[in-house]
């Protein structure tokens, strides 16, 4: 039996969160959404294939998150979201090893591919 990889979106407004959980389900991979970060710490399980984070989450922050992530050697491929003039969030997340930062007013089929391109590279698959 093949299981399929897990993307998770975090992201603290419901309304958004079903957008990007809407554009990601053409792919095949079992899509999780979380609230929060710590929704999502607490609630993990599986192999992840990628984590897709709001960089302005209540509590616990996406860039937050990726350095938990990091300092416990549990990085899968992260993309953050935030707003187009926050250049010192996307600044730090790609210094944080964030796979891309993605300005929310452009999250459209850009996301799924670039979430596609991560989940194909993971199983060695070449573009």
């Amino acid at each position: 039996m093949v299981t399929r990889p897990i993307v998770a979106v975090i992201e603290a407004d419901a309304r958004d969160r079903r957008t990007l959980c809407s554009l990601l389900s053409p792919l095949d991979a079992e899509i999780r959404d979380f609230d929060s970060a710590e929704s999502y710490l607490a609630g993990r399980n599986g192999a992840l294939g990628c984590l897709i984070t709001e960089v302005a989450l209540p509590g616990m922050s996406g860039l937050d998150l990726l350095r938990v992530l990091r300092a416990n050697g549990t990085t899968p491929p992260i993309i953050l979201l935030g707003e187009e003039s926050d250049v010192r969030a996307a600044v730090t997340a790609m210094r944080e090893g964030a796979v891309d930062f993605i300005e929310k007013p452009h999250v459209d089929i850009a996301i799924l591919r670039r979430v596609a391109y991560l989940l194909d590279h993971q199983q060695g698959l070449k573009h």
